[in-house]
Order: structure tokens, then sequence, then C-alpha cells
């Protein structure tokens, strides 16, 4: 979990409605690890329900250029970094 604070700007005046903090909540941060890593994580147990019948979905969503193509795809030229699709 994170909380980021923003104090309140004074020049806003006495009733100023701005937020001042915000909290998220992470169930895993997945920082610098391998696409087999992203795989086992995110991934494996969706596919495995999914061929036993269960509908399941996974979903890339983040802001440009943040590695969603690369997660999914991978790289062609590389076997290693194949990405889960190909997985």
């Amino acid at each position: 979990m994170i909380t980021i604070n923003v104090p309140k700007q004074e020049e806003k005046g006495i009733i100023n409605n701005q937020k001042e903090s915000w909290t998220f909540k992470f169930d895993k941060i997945l920082h610098n690890v391998s696409q087999e890593e992203v795989f086992e994580y995110s991934a494996k147990d969706i596919i495995q329900k999914s061929i036993e019948g269960f509908n399941g979905t996974i979903f890339a969503y983040g802001q440009t250029g943040s590695g969603k193509t690369f997660t999914m795809s991978g790289s062609p030229n590389n076997y290693n970094y194949r990405g889960i699709i190909p997985r």
C-alpha cells in the first residue's frame, strides 16, 4: 500500500474541497522480473482454469510506454523474452 499526501493550497481559500490524500493498494508489484515470472504469477492459473472450462481474462492496462505490449507479446527475436500470449 502506498499513500500520497499533497497539502491543500492556501491560496484556494478557506472553503477548499481539494483532496489531500490518496491511498493505493496493490496485490503485488513485479519490478525487474523475467517474462517467465510474470507468466507464472499473472497468467498461469487463469489459463489452466480456462482449459478446465472456466472463463478467464488477462488484461494489460497502464500508461503509454509502460510495457503492456512487451508483457503480452514479448520479443520474437529471443525465446526467453516471449510474452504471455506465446507461452
